[in-house]
């Protein structure tokens, strides 16, 4: 950057923020700014750069809508002579220490620089990276739906969430989205549902994993100790739901594997465990009929049950919808 002019004190309604259509603003960043401004006052200017007379933020939106939020009138700033290329780089190199920046927000900045007639190679020589790396981040930004582009871009979605969406096919980044925000999924769970979804081409499958993703989720990671159990049951009942969990999961995983038959080697070798598995079953069998006798849901309706997805195992693929379930199970 060329010698700026010294810091100033600007009045706050001064400093446009028209380039922050490459920034995605995030609740937390924000708190943690007023935190410091309040703690510490601000302790280096904001950079701007003088467009058609008006002043426009490269560097500082945080502190800008911080300071804001805490009815502040001025902040310092300081003018650098950059042109609309330059402006964008220094946007990323400002911004270099980890965390500064969002991998969606690096996206939307080097969409700025193609966009102003730029190759990805010289974008990559511009900026000092690899472009390979500009590659990654440009494909973010474009296979996700514009939509969704914009809540990033508004704070309605986190960045993280976002790039766990871009995988999907755009007719259905929205609607994926949607159950995202109302069932308040975190980002792993999120990655987690994306990948069930990808798992299976089933459409009641994959209706079920929008219309009930907790129970999905807790289908699929069903020996995982966060995921939630029936806090009616007693300690016993909890962990009896936790194995019937697995069984399910693993079972209906066995049948995929065993149609067709593996190949002669294979079973031979497997002989042990088969036979062993032939000798439990018939005792598996009779306990859970009991236990459904018991509690007399034996004559339950098997469009009322929960269907089991084999596709929804997170060990393994499916293009297929699940088997049908072996009489003895």
């Amino acid at each position: 950057m060329k010698e700026s002019a010294p810091a100033k004190n600007v009045p706050l309604v001064e400093l446009n923020t028209t380039l922050g259509r490459a920034r995605c603003p995030q609740a937390a960043q924000l708190k943690r700014m007023r935190q410091s401004l309040s703690r510490n006052g601000q302790m280096t200017p904001v950079i701007v750069v003088e467009r058609q007379g008006k002043l426009e933020v490269v560097d500082g939106f945080k502190r800008r809508a911080a300071a804001s939020q805490m009815n502040w009138t001025h902040l310092l700033a300081s003018v650098q002579s950059l042109d609309e290329r330059a402006q964008w780089v220094a946007m990323l190199t400002l911004n270099r220490t980890p965390g500064s920046l969002s991998v969606m927000e690096e996206a939307l900045i080097l969409r700025e620089l193609v966009n102003s007639g730029m190759t990805q190679m010289e974008v990559g020589l511009l900026v000092g990276r690899h472009r390979s790396w500009v590659c990654r981040r440009l494909g973010l930004v474009e296979k996700l739906h514009p939509e969704l582009v914009e809540w990033v871009r508004t704070g309605l979605m986190s960045p993280g969430t976002a790039r766990r969406l871009f995988v999907l096919p755009a007719g259905n980044q929205l609607e994926m989205a949607a159950v995202v925000t109302q069932q308040n999924l975190s980002t792993q769970e999120t990655e987690l549902l994306v990948s069930l979804w990808h798992k299976t081409s089933d459409p009641k499958i994959r209706s079920f994993l929008l219309k009930e993703p907790h129970k999905a989720l807790a289908h699929a990671r069903p020996d995982d100790p966060r995921t939630p159990v029936d806090a009616r049951l007693s300690p016993r009942g909890q962990t009896l739901q936790r194995s019937l969990r697995i069984l399910q999961g693993v079972g209906t995983r066995v049948v995929q594997m065993l149609r067709p038959p593996p190949v002669t080697e294979d079973l031979e070798i497997l002989s042990s465990e088969l036979n062993h598995l032939g000798r439990l079953l018939p005792t598996l069998t009779e306990v859970v009929g009991t236990a459904r006798r018991s509690n007399g849901s034996e004559e339950r309706n098997a469009t009322n049950e929960t269907p089991s997805f084999d596709s929804c195992s997170t060990t393994g693929t499916a293009s297929e919808p699940p088997p049908e379930k072996p009489a003895s199970m």
